[in-house]
């Protein structure tokens, strides 16, 4: 299985979960890879160079590698924004997966990014002990943008307009190719995902512990959603 990392804090955030779900990846049997993106963890390249396409390569190269240790098909999982690089390369790629389990998937591009700029007001407040107004009054801030730096990751022009303009899931691609897809996610996105074309023929599982792992309260809470590792070794029918 190919584990895909979702975007900036959050995929800081999650690398426990990440461990924890490889772990038991390995004990069912399952050999699993995790990577990292261009400029991003141990991979060199620059952040402002980052975009959807480039990472959609990244996603196809790391398959190939996969593939190439471990021969057969193999299922790909990604979180988050990464849902949108796994979507485009399972629908591109030479060989594509066996299936695609695809965890709160980002289906909204402008309410992501509000959520990123809350995000990022919160940890700044709650680093200086002050609440966010009264940091702006005080000129000691600036509101977060795209492009520009938020959660202390910049963003540049490429990846800002990627995400922008993300509205729902493309999943009918990657289903004319016979990939099994589970979309797993709160009522609400599951809802917004029901309209798409080829949704219909995914599997949905509604996910009712949200986390948002873009703050660095997240560390309190739970490392593993309790759904989480239920869901994949059901889906890998283990």
């Amino acid at each position: 299985m190919l584990l895909c990392r979702p975007f900036g804090q959050e995929a800081i955030r999650t690398a426990p979960m990440y461990r924890v779900l490889a772990s038991r990846l390995a004990r069912d049997g399952v050999t699993s890879l995790v990577f990292d993106w261009h400029g991003t963890g141990d991979s060199p390249g620059e952040e402002a160079q980052q975009s959807l396409t480039g990472w959609t390569t990244d996603l196809e190269a790391a398959d190939s590698l996969l593939r190439a240790e471990c021969p057969g098909v193999p299922s790909w999982f990604a979180m988050g924004l990464s849902s949108h690089m796994a979507l485009r390369a399972a629908a591109r790629a030479p060989q594509p997966p066996r299936r695609l389990i695809l965890w709160e998937p980002v289906v909204d591009g402008p309410t992501y990014i509000q959520a990123l700029f809350d995000a990022h007001r919160q940890e700044v407040a709650f680093e200086y002990n002050y609440p966010w107004p009264h940091l702006l009054r005080r000129g000691s801030v600036e509101e977060p943008r795209m492009p520009g730096s938020v959660l202390g990751i910049d963003v540049g022009d490429a990846l800002a307009g990627d995400i922008q303009r993300i509205d729902g899931l493309p999943l009918a691609p990657a289903m004319r190719r016979g990939v099994e897809i589970v979309c797993c996610a709160a009522a609400d996105v599951l809802e917004r995902v029901a309209g798409q074309p080829g949704a219909s023929l995914a599997q949905m599982v509604r996910i009712d512990s949200r986390m948002n792992w873009m703050v660095s309260q997240a560390q309190g809470g739970s490392l593993v959603p309790p759904e989480l590792l239920p869901t994949v070794t059901k889906a890998l029918g283990r």
